[in-house]
């Protein structure tokens, strides 16, 4: 069963990958198979205050998208697309736009809170690597085994 979990997240990762590379961000959201992680169940509100407290007295506009709509509106469509496969979207996105920096860490760890494993993390970057960039996948898995530290064998 576990092996089945791997290799559908693999294939969805491959999909979204080509996708990016093909589409660029905008085809990501109507590239992503469903998720049979996505039970029918009422969605999880997100709430979110990084954007207000990094931005909202430069660019309050901007926070509010991040905080209210990406956050309070798209990731809070957990019921449609689970937040552990939301996690795996959002970290092949970044590393395939070349997005190393903390922001892929704060998702990385997101992450393995929403329930992405050890296991599912470096097969994830494993493919990410031929698709989106060797160097690429490298940076993400110096940030990946930090934040697995815990679980490192």
């Amino acid at each position: 069963m576990k092996e089945k979990t791997i290799m559908k997240t693999a294939l969805i990762l491959t999909v979204l990958a080509i996708a990016v590379m093909t589409f660029g961000m905008s085809g990501i959201a109507s590239a992503a198979p469903s998720s049979e992680n996505a039970e029918k169940k009422a969605p999880q509100k997100i709430v979110q205050t990084a954007g207000r407290e990094a931005l909202g007295d430069f660019a309050p506009d901007f926070a509010r998208y991040n905080d209210d709509i990406l956050f309070g509106e798209v990731w809070s469509r957990n019921d449609k697309l689970s937040l552990h496969d939301r996690s795996l979207v959002t970290i092949s996105a970044l590393v395939g736009a070349g997005v190393i920096d903390s922001s892929l860490k704060y998702h990385i760890t997101t992450a393995k809170a929403n329930g992405v494993t050890k296991d599912e993390m470096v097969e994830m970057i494993t493919q990410l690597g031929f698709y989106a960039g060797w160097p690429k996948a490298w940076a993400a898995f110096r940030m990946a085994k930090e934040v697995y530290a815990d679980e490192a064998k």
